[in-house]
């Protein structure tokens, strides 16, 4: 059979009546067609949970599977032509979409989201939303950010339902509540900026609300409470108000209190695990391998929440195999938590994903874990092209259900499912770069490159502790890129490849010209520097303009309209700063100041990068 889409066709009298809603709803899109055209798919249902063949007889396609889930996979492989025998490690296979740093999904998108989620073996997905849903009563609760009515919830939790797909809600209900928090009709239930006050009435009266909205909302009873990262937890106005207790008191007891109001709704919850870790050294690090939980805190942990370990960065399989175990002396059996790369990235970063995920499955199956599932955040601004992510998905469902993945394999799959190549994508991922310096390989963020201001440079300036020549190395390196992509422009089937273009345009230019800048400034060419204020500046505001363009034209295919002000101010501030150094070079080559004193700044830095626009825009702090 041929690698490309294939025409299928299937029986309603011959296929189990539960999987009826799945091929429906796949046929809205692909081409499958009840009692039409096309090789047919037969369906036979396996003993084995975990089981998947897909054999191509004179007859057509058989799907022979174990679980719902494995025959959507399936029903992928027939679109692809191709056959499979795979093994679903995991009873649950699922997706976390960060849904809080202004990028607010909308519903025709996301059932978009989950018809590729579903063929690619994925049986349940979480929006994570830490304010960013409707509450009764409560104006400043999601105030300008796009929240979910609770009919939008529904609608997604009925279509996923249609696939085989849990929603599973993924909220806060302690810390990373600083979009609530900032506001003042909440000032009386706030301990820190991300913290709610523990133990003041009022904040369970609005986690009550929010409990309710998701028990109303969705129908599976699992809910995720977040709760982690409140390093300050107690040390804000609860310590005003009721003196020092250990952390570790305050935590659980809040968490009681939750579980408590869960039980009321039935709702069965899960909290993210670090603050157990964190809590038990004195830096809070999660990951610190003599961290001490006590036997008290342990035994203190209400019986009914699940724990969820995250771990997005280590590359050796001993260490997640290791931390598995810490949390089943804790009394838990855990779900895992790796990442697909988007956080921190303007396009998904193959390379960072799969030196990470590949130990954690590995260690995750050897452990027998259960349930896993694989985040995209979206820090500072949710900037990445998250459909980008779908090579990632793709490739992490492979490796995860096959001994070792295979590239022809998830090529050819991904082209039946996506309509576009899996190469194009990882090639476009080329823009997440490394490139060789005097200390190895160095990771450039384009993010960092983009976001540095081209009269202070606080990021070149930073990089240039590696290696003097970096930026050449990684000029070179984008071009490289870019070049890949020309021809494939207009592809929008995943990853918006006329934006990953333009993201690798903007950067070229700025990289090529500050290098021109000082380089013009050190030698006192003044003809240069003319030339660069005349010509290269009115280029590079162009060519921002066009990433402005395309950032804009992916958002409105995927978001919701608010959040997309964040990165429109942002380039927007970047090209009056273009602006100010064509107003500054005037004043110099005519003599009105003596001097562009940014520019002959040479400060001894350490190589600390840190790609926030808030690290970098400036020198000051108040952006």
């Amino acid at each position: 059979m041929s690698a490309e889409r294939a025409q299928l066709c299937w029986s309603a009298k011959d296929t189990e009546i539960d999987l009826h809603p799945l091929l429906r709803t796949i046929a809205e899109e692909y081409p499958l067609s009840e009692e039409g055209e096309g090789s047919k798919i037969h369906f036979k249902r396996l003993d084995a949970a975990d089981a998947l063949q897909v054999k191509y007889r004179p007859d057509g396609f058989w799907i022979e599977y174990g679980s719902r889930m494995a025959a959507a996979r399936g029903i992928g492989y027939a679109l692809a032509g191709i056959e499979a025998n795979e093994k679903l490690n995991f009873k649950t296979f699922g997706i976390l979409l960060d849904c809080s740093r202004t990028a607010i999904v909308t519903v025709e998108h996301f059932k978009r989201w989950l018809r590729r989620l579903a063929l690619m073996g994925y049986n349940m997905a979480m929006l994570y939303t830490k304010d960013a849903y409707q509450l009764p009563g409560e104006t400043y609760f999601g105030y300008m950010r796009g929240a979910y009515s609770i009919e939008e919830i529904r609608e997604i939790d009925a279509y996923a339902a249609k696939l085989g797909v849990e929603m599973v809600a993924s909220i806060q209900a302690l810390g990373h509540l600083e979009p609530v928090l900032r506001w003042a009709a909440y000032r009386e239930i706030k301990d820190t900026d991300n913290v709610i006050l523990v133990d003041e009435e009022k904040s369970y009266v609005l986690l009550e609300k929010m409990l309710k909205f998701w028990s109303d909302a969705l129908g599976t009873r699992r809910i995720h409470l977040g709760m982690d990262e409140t390093h300050d937890l107690g040390r804000g106005r609860f310590m005003d108000i009721f003196g020092y207790e250990r952390p570790f008191d305050i935590y659980n007891r809040h968490l009681g209190r939750v579980c408590r109001l869960c039980e009321k709704f039935e709702l069965k919850p899960m909290i993210w695990s670090d603050m157990y870790f964190r809590l038990g050294n004195k830096n809070q690090d999660y990951y610190d391998p003599k961290t001490i939980v006590p036997e008290d805190v342990k035994a203190a942990i209400d019986k009914n929440a699940e724990l969820v370990y995250w771990d997005y960065y280590h590359r050796d399989e001993a260490f997640y195999a290791d931390y598995i175990e810490k949390h089943r002396k804790l009394g838990k059996e855990p779900l895992m938590a790796s990442g697909i790369w988007t956080w921190g990235r303007m396009w998904y970063d193959h390379e960072q994903t799969m030196g990470t995920v590949k130990p954690c499955i590995d260690a995750c199956r050897k452990a027998g874990l259960g349930e896993i599932i694989f985040t995209m955040w979206g820090d500072d601004g949710s900037y990445c092209e998250f459909d980008s992510a779908f090579a990632g998905m793709a490739w992490a469902a492979d490796y995860a259900f096959n001994p070792k993945d295979d590239e022809e394999r998830i090529g050819k799959l991904f082209h039946a499912i996506f309509n576009t190549s899996y190469k194009l994508q990882i090639e476009a991922a080329d823009l997440e770069m490394s490139v060789s310096t005097n200390e190895g390989k160095t990771r450039i963020l384009p993010a960092a490159v983009l976001w540095d201001d081209p009269l202070m440079g606080i990021i070149w300036h930073e990089y240039l502790h590696f290696d003097k020549e970096i930026w050449p190395r990684a000029a070179a390196s984008l071009r490289k890129t870019r070049e890949q992509m020309t021809a494939s422009r207009s592809d929008t089937n995943a990853g918006h490849i006329d934006h990953a273009w333009n993201i690798c345009n903007v950067l070229i230019k700025k990289i090529e010209f500050r290098i021109a800048l000082l380089n013009a400034y050190e030698k006192e060419n003044r003809t240069e520097l003319a030339a660069l204020k005349s010509s290269a500046i009115p280029e590079l505001l162009e060519a921002i303009q066009g990433l402005n363009a395309s950032f804009r034209k992916q958002w409105f295919r995927s978001y919701k309209p608010y959040g997309l002000e964040v990165m429109q101010i942002k380039l927007a501030g970047l090209c009056e700063r273009y602006r100010e150094l064509a107003r500054r070079i005037d004043e110099y080559l005519d003599g009105r100041i003596p001097s562009l004193g940014e520019l002959e700044l040479k400060p001894e830095t350490r190589g600390f990068v840190d790609s926030r626009y808030r690290m970098i825009a400036t020198g000051g702090w108040f952006i």
